[in-house]
């Protein structure tokens, strides 16, 4: 897990990353100490979160010393007391977390393993160049679910009349979310930019209609799921029955948004609630690979740096990992800087900010460095697997 603490701990890995493993697949690289950082010691950190901003008199908080005084706060002249009989009578440290901290190192360097050779990394970043980190712990996606009432909207059905469920499905995601759900290799082969910008956001609309063979309308109903689940529709979502209320659609796809209404003879008699909103949700095995896949067929790096490994995967390729301890969820960090080239001539304005994201595996219980506290301990999370994150400097 990052960080790396000796090259020797750089080891690519493809089926996951056990719980509490020693091996990392990236590291935070300090170039001018030549030391991986791993936040053990200050000196191996990047930011320091807390900031003292006084000493106060025993029982005075931060709106005391706001107010200033020596009824408030300890001054500079005056010495820091501490009754170890009673904390009541012992001055207070106020401790403050800035939405800017301070930066303990002055620059860093992402490290990447490869599957062979010596790893890659990012260029040099001067702490000076960090505009914005982001934080945001793992968060499972959610398949969209729909119910449709159709037993009390259809009533008693009668023998040779027609029901037709007309099925909506949207893709807002990008093609690489999708394909890397049914294609969770390295390969990127058809995907392809053009593709990718192509296929945004399309919309299909599948009619799958049943002709009442009974008056029984539980029977009629279970008639219409086996047919959803039997039509080309049935590629992408599955149907099942409801008890006495009718049927569900669920997609078969993270990221995907239905829509499900019923005509009746040609009138439309029901349309569809949410069963469970779809939620893209943060660093599912989709996200992470779909963004390597597009890292390595994006032409150059130079203003957005996912470390393209040319070809060869780097997240888990297994939707839970291979074990139950191991794991193909993600945490994810987003760190936003300056490109040093940015004010050359021909740079626009979007050019001038690179960005760097790291997936870092969720199973971690943040209780030492190898469990994930070094993630918390470089990049000054505060206990990061609670929530999310973000420093604007």
């Amino acid at each position: 897990m990052l960080s790396a603490k000796d090259w020797a701990d750089m080891t690519h890995v493809t089926t996951g990353v056990d719980d509490g493993s020693g091996v990392c697949m990236a590291g935070v690289w300090d170039p001018y100490n030549n030391v991986f950082l791993d936040g053990v010691l200050a000196a191996n950190g990047l930011i320091s979160p807390y900031n003292v901003a006084a000493i106060g008199e025993p029982g005075k908080g931060f709106a005391d010393i706001m107010q200033g005084g020596t009824a408030n706060l300890v001054l500079d002249a005056e010495g820091i007391t501490s009754d170890h009989s009673t904390m009541a009578n012992s001055d207070e440290v106020i401790n403050v977390v800035p939405s800017s901290p301070q930066w303990l190192n002055r620059a860093f360097q992402i490290v990447q393993a490869m599957p062979s050779g010596n790893p890659i990394a990012s260029p040099i970043i001067h702490t000076n160049q960090v505009k914005r980190l982001r934080w945001d712990p793992n968060n499972a996606p959610v398949k969209h679910k729909v119910a449709v009432a159709a037993d009390a909207a259809l009533g008693t059905p009668v023998v040779g009349e027609t029901c037709t469920a007309v099925i909506s499905l949207r893709f807002p995601q990008d093609i690489a979310y999708y394909e890397s759900q049914i294609n969770p290799s390295g390969s990127v082969t058809g995907i392809t930019p053009s593709a990718s910008v192509a296929y945004d956001n399309p919309k299909k609309v599948y009619k799958v209609q049943i002709e009442f063979g009974s008056t029984t309308i539980g029977t009629e109903v279970d008639a219409l799921v086996t047919a959803i689940n039997a039509h080309a529709v049935g590629n992408f979502v599955t149907a099942s029955d409801n008890s006495t209320t009718g049927f569900f659609v669920e997609s078969d796809f993270y990221g995907a948004v239905l829509d499900v209404f019923l005509l009746e003879n040609g009138t439309k008699v029901a349309t569809c609630t949410d069963n469970a909103d779809m939620e893209i949700g943060v660093g599912s095995y989709m996200e992470a690979i779909s963004r390597e896949k597009k890292a390595q067929y994006a032409q150059g790096h130079f203003n957005r740096m996912y470390l393209p490994t040319g070809g060869a995967i780097s997240t888990s390729t297994t939707p839970g990992g291979v074990s139950a301890t191991y794991t193909a969820n993600y945490d994810r960090l987003v760190l936003e800087y300056e490109n040093a080239n940015s004010r050359m001539p021909g740079f626009n304005a979007q050019g001038n900010t690179s960005t760097v994201t790291l997936y870092v595996p969720a199973n971690g219980d943040h209780s030492d460095q190898s469990e994930g506290l070094a993630v918390d301990a470089v990049f000054g999370l505060i206990a990061g697997e609670g929530g999310a994150k973000e420093y604007i400097w």
